[in-house]
């Protein structure tokens, strides 16, 4: 409660704040010493002025104020209190602090220490008004008990300068302390967000690899069992076992399409060779030639170009958002826009199909939307769905290219 204010949030500094801590902790200890040492030279002064007979207000008024002032100090640094309590008890030390001075001169010297209470529980403007009106009283004080002498005034007035200095300069410490610790904590941001984009870009060239594994293996094995299994049914179209291998063949050419399904979700083929804008105009054709009925229009233009994990993410929005439009809202048009600045790129895909309740459970199409949505996040991105019954759906997609003013 007393002092200058310890750092906000000390306890959750960095390392690199334990110097200003260490700072502010002493300008603490300093304050409540010469608090102790004044109070004690004061006692000293008045017992030897009044011959051992002290004044049972001035007696009362001492022990009041270092009763107040130790409790408000122990109860601070232990539980914390808010700034009325803080008011109401600076209220409390000072009119103690006038009743003692009103009876012992050498009182006056406590103003130094209040000064700096002043300022640090009043803020800046108040006090400043604050430490005056102590100088003021000081003044006044040491004059109505030994006249007003030069030392007299220049001594408290002096002391007011310094200490005004002094808590300027505290301040601007704290200031640079808070203002360090705020580009700390966005720096230790930014190294997270730039460590979770690196990590977005190995799973990004791992699915890559995956899909050329699978589909140089797999799907190439599936295609020649394929092959090889019709060549069988034109050798002997009468052989008892050519149902069986007709069997075979189209189970072998199910797998073969899930396997090609497994590999367009693992990499975006139409980014291959290709700038966004491509892509997603590939994207829009090929569902075009898969759906003559639904017209697919794509406008798509952006510079510079987003990074490799961006766009890869913006083709599987688009691909994921015509499969769901053509499959379940039977639209008769689909536009894919995108836009995109130095900072953030856009992608929408709005069709005028069947729509849907946003807000209604889903059950086919979530897996697809939910989908979408974790891709965009995970980029720091922003995915909004916005849909009606009878009213067609908008998928909207907004990704950062900057994180903390690098590129992702």
């Amino acid at each position: 409660m007393t002092g200058p204010s310890r750092p906000r949030d000390s306890a959750e500094l960095p390392p690199e704040s334990a110097g200003v801590r260490a700072v502010f902790t002493q300008l603490q200890v300093a304050l409540h010493t010469l608090v102790a040492a004044l109070l004690a030279f004061t006692l000293i002064s008045a017992h030897r002025d009044t011959g051992g007979e002290l004044d049972l207000v001035t007696v009362a008024a001492a022990v009041g104020f270092t009763v107040v002032y130790v409790a408000g100090t122990v109860w601070d640094r232990r539980n914390g209190t808010s700034r009325p309590a803080r008011l109401w008890w600076l209220a409390a030390v000072l009119v103690l602090w006038s009743v003692l001075v009103a009876g012992v001169p050498e009182a006056a010297y406590l103003a130094f220490p209040l000064f700096f209470l002043a300022q640090f529980l009043l803020g800046v403007w108040a006090g400043m008004a604050a430490v005056a009106l102590l100088a003021a009283v000081a003044v006044v004080a040491l004059g109505m008990h030994g006249g007003f002498t030069p030392a007299g005034v220049v001594g408290p007035v002096v002391g007011a300068l310094v200490a005004l200095g002094l808590g300027a300069g505290v301040r601007a410490l704290d200031r640079e302390s808070q203002a360090r610790r705020e580009v700390i904590a966005e720096l230790v941001r930014t190294r997270s967000e730039l460590a979770r984009q690196q990590r977005e870009v190995g799973r990004e060239s791992e699915r890559a690899r995956l899909a050329g594994e699978i589909h140089d293996t797999v799907a190439q094995g599936l295609a020649s069992i394929g092959m090889l299994l019709h060549a069988v049914e034109r050798a002997d179209p009468s052989h008892p076992a050519v149902e069986q291998t007709r069997l075979a063949r189209e189970v072998a050419g199910e797998n073969l399409t899930e396997t090609r399904r497994l590999i367009a979700a693992l990499r975006p083929a139409p980014l291959d060779g290709v700038s966004l804008a491509g892509a997603l105009g590939r994207v829009a054709e090929r569902t075009r030639a898969e759906h003559p009925d639904v017209e697919v229009s794509a406008d798509c233009s952006v510079e510079p170009e987003p990074p490799a994990e961006v766009a890869a993410v913006l083709v599987r929005v688009a691909q994921e958002a015509l499969a769901n439009a053509v499959t379940h809202a039977s639209p008769s048009r689909v536009d894919v826009t995108l836009t995109g600045s130095s900072t953030a790129v856009a992608l929408e895909v709005r069709d005028d199909g069947s729509g849907f309740d946003v807000s209604a459970p889903r059950a086919t199409a979530s897996f697809g939307l939910d989908g979408m949505a974790r891709r965009v996040s995970g980029l720091g991105g922003e995915f909004d769905v916005v849909s009606q019954p009878g009213a067609g759906t908008t998928i909207r997609a907004v990704l950062p290219t900057v994180v903390g003013g690098s590129e992702i």
